[in-house]
């Protein structure tokens, strides 16, 4: 199981569509596609500032590496690596037979690129060619963001068909045989009557149109006698999944689902997760901005991507298994957001995520979003648990949190093993009398708060800190900032 996650733009959608194209053997939906929608802009661009000859022009090769039980055909040193192993590879490149009209096209336009005297072809690392008919990796891609369009419906309909119809052209062929007989039958039986009244003089006649295909594009499927047509865009969702797992090591080899959470609601959210959690058989590439998904598939499947296409993406396999467990099991509290961010403040209350950003923009006249900083209210004290991820990922991350009564104890002998960490730093109270945020901050602000919450608003602000939290956002007043979030705020931003 492999969740990729990752911002807007960091390839997530590129690295599934490239596992199905591969696996497809298909140089038509090369062509349908567009190869110059798939080619990398920088290198045409690269290109055309240089030596613009046919020795130049760039190539895109992609390569699938696999380890499993295949034949002969599938291994050899016919890759990248120069590796001997299994593997399929798609390359794409310019037709050396044509060498002279595509130079000729270059010296013709400056601005030119001759994406149309490219070929594409598809080999194994023996560099044994296959075909779409003949497939080395049987791949089942379900984008929950296009399951509305008839085209997808009808694709995978016919994919489902020919899955379920695998190594048998010979009951291909009959369904297609008493398919024929029965629209002939139609015909002859029953429009005969409606065909006498045509004009007689110019030989007209009613009849269904003709196609090699027209059996398999005329299918549809049902689930309790209503097509999958009429069903909402969640439930297409669950059908489409459920057939994939249910053929996963069968009759497909890798299962690709992006965005599974698009168009569904929490309910069915939580019963795909269990069906996934489930799936024991192929491989499973997910891409996913869903907290939930991220938690109970377990993070130490999740890859994060960047939109900085020189890092590599970071896998999170070695995360301890106690710290994975716990994720699965408790509410996930903004953990993809935490692993995308590049600086994060942890704060472990509610009061204090509610005043942070109040307490940022006093200081710095702009809003954490603007630093692309990120507060995240873990709700507990389970800093260490990030702080493990933060690790591993090296995001910046401040950790703000109340002293208990012990600062040494609980804030500096507590993270010891994070101390040597550069992107990590615990921030707090030194002044033990001072234990908890509210009393830190009630004895920055004694004058105004005596003020505001009138009798006792000490012991108030202790037994109600979200609604003392919600007052002071309400009122704007100008609030003194506790000097160890002062240092905190500075801290992130350096």
């Amino acid at each position: 199981m492999n969740i990729l996650i990752g911002d807007n733009e960091s390839g997530k959608s590129t690295i599934l569509e490239a596992i199905e194209l591969i696996s497809s053997g298909s140089v038509k939906k090369i062509e349908t596609i567009g190869i110059q929608s798939l080619f990398n802009i920088d290198a045409v661009k690269e290109f055309n500032a240089g030596q613009r000859t046919f020795q130049n022009l760039p190539k895109m090769i992609v390569e699938l590496y696999l380890k499993g039980d295949f034949d002969y055909t599938m291994n050899g040193k016919n890759n990248t690596e120069k590796r001997e192993c299994d593997g399929i590879r798609m390359i794409c490149e310019p037709d050396d037979e044509l060498i002279n009209e595509i130079n000729d096209s270059l010296q013709t336009d400056a601005d030119y690129f001759p994406f149309e005297y490219y070929v594409v072809r598809f080999s194994t690392f023996a560099d044994v060619t296959y075909t779409g008919y003949k497939k080395k990796l049987r791949c089942a891609f379900i984008d929950s963001s296009d399951m509305s369009s008839e085209y997808t419906t009808n694709f995978y309909i016919k994919k489902l068909y020919y899955q379920c119809t695998e190594n048998n052209e010979t009951e291909r062929a009959k369904h297609r045989s008493q398919y024929q007989r029965m629209k002939n039958n139609f015909c002859k039986n029953d429009l005969s009557h409606l065909n006498s009244r045509l004009p007689a003089q110019h030989n007209y006649s009613f009849g269904f149109k003709n196609g090699t295909f027209d059996f398999e594009q005329n299918l549809m499927l049902y689930e309790n006698d209503i097509s999958i047509v009429n069903k909402g865009t969640g439930k297409q969702v669950l059908i489409k999944t459920d057939f994939a797992i249910e053929n996963a090591g069968d009759n497909v080899d890798v299962i690709l689902i992006e965005e599974p959470e698009n168009h569904l609601s929490l309910v069915n959210l939580r019963n795909l997760i269990k069906k996934l959690e489930n799936t024991v058989n192929g491989q499973l590439f997910i891409s996913t901005h869903n907290n939930m998904i991220c938690t109970r598939l377990e993070l130490r499947n999740a890859i994060i991507m960047h939109v900085d296409s020189e890092k590599i993406p970071i896998k999170l396999d070695n995360l301890s298994e106690d710290t994975a467990k716990y994720f699965i099991k408790t509410p996930p509290a903004g953990i993809l957001e935490f692993a995308l961010a590049k600086k994060v403040i942890l704060v472990e209350g509610p009061s204090e995520y509610m005043l942070f950003e109040k307490f940022y923009y006093e200081k710095t006249g702009i809003y954490p979003e603007n630093d692309n900083v990120l507060i995240i209210d873990i709700r507990g004290l389970s800093f260490k648990r990030y702080l493990e991820i933060a690790k591993i990922l090296n995001n910046k991350v401040a950790v703000v949190t109340d002293n208990d009564g012990d600062y040494q104890k609980n804030c500096i002998n507590k993270y010891v093993d994070y101390n040597k960490s550069n992107n990590i730093k615990i921030f707090y109270e030194t002044n033990n009398e001072e234990s908890t945020f509210e009393i830190v901050l009630y004895n920055c602000n004694k004058d105004l708060f005596d003020t505001i919450f009138e009798n006792d608003a000490f012991n108030y602000m202790l037994k109600n800190k979200t609604e003392t939290a919600y007052k002071l956002l309400e009122r704007g007043d100008i609030i003194n900032i506790p000097n160890y979030i002062d240092e905190a705020i500075e801290w992130i931003r350096s």
